[in-house]
């Protein structure tokens, strides 16, 4: 109805002044869902295809009370398939000891495990922690299926939470932009009405901005475009309050 309804606007504009924050959290968490999975599907086919390339490397590590043991010859190291540039290093005879002056982003010691966040950010975790625990390329294959298993119920709320604040700042402005409408059309609505009116307004523009996101449609400017389409709904939203403020002055 927000497509085209006068009479939702009307509603809106007298009635919507507490729900509306909560509809616009139930539109995101609708919308939210087509944008997470295309996510996820993107983000399995890369791994799907790009993580053999660096799993077939992986040699069978050991560790078993805390010590890192490697069968391979020292140091051993994990390449980028593209580039060739050092990915993992494994070192357990001491002779390298930090990722200093390395262009890799993990190291294994054999009693330490380093990896780099930053540039100037490097983490280390200490293998005393670790009992028992033996990684070759079948459980590296299995970490990589229960991440993509877990991704989108981790992935989703921190997804529905940045859209929720990014459209919340967005009605704010919006919400200004209606008074300014509402005082040219000399409608009295409050912010608290014309926020209300651009929290519904904007959903023409998030149902097709979704479409266009998950349809991986190219259109030039479509950040302009939406946000036309937003602000346009808007008019037509404080444009109806004024029509309807218009039939009660002359009832």
């Amino acid at each position: 109805m927000s497509f085209y309804s006068k009479a939702l606007y009307q509603d809106v504009g007298r009635n919507w002044k507490k729900i509306s924050l909560l509809y616009l959290l139930l539109l995101l968490s609708v919308c939210s869902i087509p944008i997470v999975f295309r996510v996820h599907s993107a983000l399995s086919d890369y791994l799907h295809q790009e993580a053999p390339k660096i799993v077939k490397q992986v040699p069978v590590i050991t560790i078993d009370k805390g010590v890192a043991s490697v069968n391979e010859e020292m140091p051993y190291i994990i390449k980028d398939p593209e580039s060739s540039a050092p990915l993992i290093i494994i070192d357990t005879t001491g002779k390298t000891d930090s990722l200093k002056g390395s262009d890799a982003i993990v190291l294994l010691t054999k009693t330490k495990l380093f990896f780099r966040r930053s540039a100037r950010d490097t983490r280390t975790l200490d293998l005393s922690e670790i009992d028992t625990l033996t990684i070759d390329q079948a459980r590296v294959y299995d970490w990589i299926e229960t991440f993509l298993d877990y991704f989108i119920f981790v992935f989703y709320p921190f997804a529905l939470l940045f859209s929720f604040l990014f459209r919340l700042v967005e009605a704010l402005i919006f919400g200004a932009i209606g008074m300014l409408f509402a005082r040219n059309m000399k409608v009295p609505l409050r912010y608290q009405a014309t926020l209300s009116l651009a929290l519904v307004s904007m959903t023409p523009a998030i149902i097709l901005d979704t479409l266009y996101n998950y349809g991986d449609i190219n259109i030039p400017f479509w950040w302009i475009i939406n946000f036309l389409i937003a602000v346009g709904y808007l008019f037509f939203a404080v444009k109806a309050n004024a029509e309807h403020a218009g039939l009660e002055a002359g009832a």
